[in-house]
């Protein structure tokens, strides 16, 4: 009997969904955290007063990132 191919848990063959997914959370993540980070630098070096939602938001998001990066790694290679 052949696998389904439309079974989430077939890692050799994902469906289509998982793979848009999967793309744009590897293309979305970096793409956000260079905005945050050069706007964060040009406020920096040109001395603006960048609104404090502005700076809360980064800080959280790119936050998050790492956390869950981090997270996903420690999980991959072996933890508990």
């Amino acid at each position: 009997m052949s696998e389904n191919s439309t079974n989430a848990s077939n890692s050799n063959n994902p469906n289509l969904v998982e793979v848009f997914t999967n793309f744009f959370r590897a293309t979305t993540r970096p793409a956000v955290t260079m905005i945050f980070a050069a706007v964060i630098a040009q406020v920096v070096v040109d001395g603006i007063d960048a609104p404090e939602w502005f700076i809360g938001l980064a800080l959280s998001v790119i936050g998050f990132w790492f956390i869950d990066r981090g997270v996903h790694r420690w999980k991959n290679n072996g933890g508990s």
